[in-house]
């Protein structure tokens, strides 16, 4: 079967990955390059990198629907169209063109929107997962063709689902493309919404529940990322859990946890400012982390 790949994201690597050895994939469509780091070198997307290194024919567009790019897509007379973490609205003209897909990191109808897996973990969802689904002109609103679920981790991350969901599309994208199935409508009473996140989202409110606390701390693990003064040390706080001591808001309390406004976290994993990502008692060793002294959120 001959397919178009279209992803900018390093969600759909697996899923492409596994193509590339089960059909013929003429091209992949991507971002373009944009410059990254001290040097301002310019630097590929992950799809675009693994593409070229592994010979596949690259097209870099920031505009899908340009009516060059879209005839030479079309120009391909592909079987279909897989789009994956790509970042760009696709016209219906170009949708309609061949048969499309869509791989989304939820069960829809449930987070549709671009932080599907962050709001999962934000909100406590007991399991996750991945759907096919065709393209609509409303966001993530097509047919769905198929679905994998998954049980969320106790204290697993959004970086960690991330991981885990993007190794569970290759196998479904693949029963699609051999299916026939036309899909299912979504209940649109179900539906929930994931928007974008930035760094300001990432702030921590200590004065919540332990439980709270620590979902936002793994939701938005490792970006935007939480913080933390401790100490005097600005710290990234990767990965807590909830736990049942108590003390003033803030407080380093006896047993290591931090309290909250009702119950206390335990960091599992942090990263101090110019150093490495360690444990909370790699942390202290060598460090004066005293009991009673008061970690803040960083203005």
């Amino acid at each position: 079967m001959k397919i178009v790949f279209l992803g900018s994201g390093e969600f759909g690597l697996p899923t492409l990955q596994r193509l590339t050895i089960t059909h013929d994939v003429v091209c992949v469509v991507t971002a373009p390059d944009k410059t990254a780091g001290r040097n301002r070198k310019p630097t590929p997307t992950p799809i675009g990198q693994w593409a070229k290194e592994s010979g596949l024919y690259v097209l870099n567009t920031d505009n899908v629907n340009a009516t060059e790019v879209m005839k030479q897509i079309c120009s391909m007379e592909v079987d279909a169209m897989v789009v994956i973490a790509f970042g760009q609205k696709l016209s219906q003209e170009l949708i309609d063109a061949q048969r499309t897909m869509n791989l989304h990191a939820s069960l829809l109808p449930r987070w549709r929107g671009a932080a599907p897996i962050n709001a999962a973990v934000l909100h406590g969802d007991q399991c996750s997962g991945v759907s096919v689904i065709t393209l609509a002109q409303k966001m993530d609103g097509g047919l769905v063709l198929g679905q994998v679920s998954t049980n969320i981790g106790e204290t697993e991350t959004a970086g960690e689902l991330h991981d885990r969901l993007a190794l569970l599309g290759p196998e479904l994208v693949l029963e699609v493309l051999a299916s026939h199935d036309t899909g299912k409508e979504q209940d649109e009473s179900l539906v929930s919404y994931a928007p974008k996140l930035s760094r300001g989202d990432a702030i921590l409110d200590l004065s919540q529940d332990a439980d709270t606390v620590a979902r936002t701390i793994r939701g938005f693990s490792p970006w935007p990322s939480c913080h933390l003064a401790i100490s005097g040390v600005d710290c990234k706080i990767l990965n807590a859990i909830a736990k049942n001591s108590s003390g003033d808001v803030g407080e380093v309390l006896e047993d290591g946890t931090i309290a909250t406004g009702k119950g206390s976290i335990e960091i599992l994993e942090m990263k101090p400012s110019g150093s490495k990502a360690m444990s909370w008692n790699d942390f202290c060793n060598g460090r004066s982390v005293q009991v009673g002294s008061l970690c803040e959120v960083p203005k």
